[in-house]
């Protein structure tokens, strides 16, 4: 194992700017930044929140894609190591394993209503014991599929594209469709004020992800590998937090709305178990989190652009068919209960007179 000390310093400064990006979501409009909630309302059309969200995802890409033209194949120090994962890198990533771990991420990610940065950031700072478990089992299942899948982390890709030109169609593209939500948001009325704080969060977080070297995969591989284990992820959630933790204790109350918005439940349940489990050993066979899956746009592979990002959004609809006849179950249970309740009360009420 050989430690970068600039890598180090790098991933502090990027997690730090991550925790501003959601600092400021959560400070302006109280909103917790989970981005696999905010990519889950995009591919599901959700009209009432759409505008802004997308606002969030189309600057995160122009953000890397900006990143990628800047940096590119160099280092953003002279003594720290790549910017970038190179292209074989992350083309020698199998569809199979590629397909596979965005369906577990997308499962995981529903049902514990939560990625890396919902509760390994802005969780973890709120002092949330759901994300702490969360998070805890993200790391443990994390470990044990990157021990299972090792023999697949192979460097025998190609590239085949031009990414300079490549990361500029991404960067047009995403400007296209800012604008687009921008416009819609501005018709749209109530979204307008959530869709233009989105775009600072969304370029903040762009950043962040570059400069923390989460946008490498090999990076998360590396923290999760007990052979070659590297910490600077580790740093990357330090500075997240810690940026988190004082920002979120700025305000009394967000600016542009009247409360914060928390989870509805601080409990840890078996879902909430299963679907971290999941989104760990997931995680744990490509590197890649919802947040970095979308920052790679502007490095765009048919593994992770098409197959990844697909296999996610599957997982989630299905996660989601799931919740719903859960909680159907579920508030038949209650209404049996309440029901139950009533009864034993009337017949202790009778037996007193």
């Amino acid at each position: 194992m050989i430690i970068n000390i600039s890598d180090l310093f790098l991933s502090l400064i990027g997690g730090i700017m991550i925790g501003v990006a959601c600092s400021i979501h959560y400070i302006t409009k109280g909103r917790i930044t989970g981005i696999s909630g905010i990519y889950y309302g995009v591919i599901t059309f959700n009209w009432d929140e759409f505008y802004w969200k997308l606002s969030i995802l189309t600057s995160l890409v122009f953000s890397t894609g900006l990143m990628y033209q800047i940096f590119g194949d160099e280092s953003i120090m002279t003594s720290s190591s790549l910017a970038f994962n190179e292209i074989y890198q992350i083309t020698s990533l199998s569809y199979t394993i590629a397909g596979i771990s965005g369906l577990l991420i997308g499962c995981g990610a529903k049902l514990c209503n939560g990625c890396t940065t919902g509760h390994g950031f802005c969780g973890l700072a709120r002092i949330s014991i759901r994300s702490f478990v969360a998070f805890g089992l993200f790391i443990l299942f994390g470990v044990l599929s990157c021990f299972i899948t090792m023999s697949e982390h192979k460097e025998d890709g190609e590239e085949k594209y031009n990414y300079n030109y490549v990361s500029i169609i991404m960067i047009g593209l995403s400007l296209v469709l800012l604008s687009a939500s921008l416009l819609g948001a501005y018709l749209n009325k109530e979204q307008l004020i959530d869709t233009i704080v989105g775009i600072p969060v969304g370029l903040l977080l762009g950043v962040g992800v570059v400069f923390s070297g989460m946008i490498k995969r090999t990076t998360i591989l590396s923290f999760l590998s007990l052979q070659q284990w590297n910490p600077q992820f580790l740093f990357v959630i330090l500075g997240a937090n810690i940026a988190c933790f004082f920002g979120f204790r700025l305000m009394k109350k967000p600016i542009f709305d009247v409360e914060f918005q928390y989870p509805p439940t601080n409990k840890v349940t078996n879902v909430l178990l299963v679907g971290a489990s999941l989104f760990g050993f997931g995680w744990g066979m490509t590197g890649i989190c919802p947040l970095v899956g979308l920052a790679l746009f502007p490095q765009f592979t048919w593994q992770i652009g098409l197959m990844y990002l697909g296999s996610v959004s599957m997982g989630m609809r299905i996660a989601q068919c799931y919740l719903n006849k859960y909680q159907k179950v579920e508030d038949q249970v209650l209404q049996y209960n309440s029901n139950n309740f009533i009864i034993k009360n009337d017949n202790e009420q009778n037996d007193r007179f």
